[in-house]
């Protein structure tokens, strides 16, 4: 899960890290600017939080580490 209102989440493969949606209708009918704003701002904040794991992802990705935590394979490498 990521944010709160669980509508997106984030795939991390060989490509990259993208985010998806788990359904096509983000928001609920709204019928004032405060609903719209409201849903708006929630959405934003999910999006947010998807790009906080999105950043954590790539850097794993860019250390070279698949797993957080494990060693990377340039651990084994002799410094000369």
């Amino acid at each position: 899960m990521t944010g709160i209102l669980d509508k997106f989440y984030v795939e991390h493969g060989i490509q990259g890290a993208r985010v998806m949606t788990r359904s096509q209708q983000l928001t609920a009918g709204c019928r004032s600017d405060d609903e719209i704003d409201t849903n708006i701002e929630l959405l934003i904040d999910d999006l947010e939080a998807c790009a906080r794991e999105m950043k954590r992802l790539v850097k794993i990705n860019r250390d070279q580490s698949l797993f957080e935590g494990w060693p990377s394979a340039n651990d084994d490498v002799p410094q000369s």
